[in-house]
């Protein structure tokens, strides 16, 4: 038996390594369950609105008003065009963006900013 092998099978019997791979499996699960969370809360009429740049205008909504920190999260991926109760307009959003963003915990729906929006596209 190589050395390598010996030293990850001794390793994987300790507390700090059966404590790792936990943690790894945890965070495997976390990010499994983050990613089929998000693809439900896009609004599949947010990608037939990109403009002649390629960028999207759409409408965040969360179970909360927004906070500070909610704001400058969401506004990594876009222009804060007004927040309004619990949702948030963003313009100039790549439709890249938009899967990001929904894999926040905390955004329950992106929809379209549609025309009958005010400053909507």
């Amino acid at each position: 038996m190589s050395t390598a092998r010996r030293w990850l099978l001794s390793f994987l019997r300790s507390t700090s390594g059966r404590a790792l791979v936990v943690l790894l499996v945890l965070y495997g699960g976390y990010q499994v369950w983050i990613g089929i969370q998000a693809s439900g809360k896009v609004d599949p009429a947010v990608y037939r609105q990109v403009d002649e740049e390629g960028f999207l205008a759409v409408k965040v909504r969360m179970g909360f008003p927004p906070e500070r920190f909610h704001i400058l999260e969401i506004q990594k991926f876009g222009r804060i065009r007004r927040v309004e109760g619990n949702s948030v307009e963003v313009h100039s959003v790549l439709p890249e963006g938009v899967g990001s963003l929904a894999r926040r915990y905390w955004i329950t729906s992106i929809e379209p900013l549609g025309p009958g929006d005010p400053d909507g596209s």
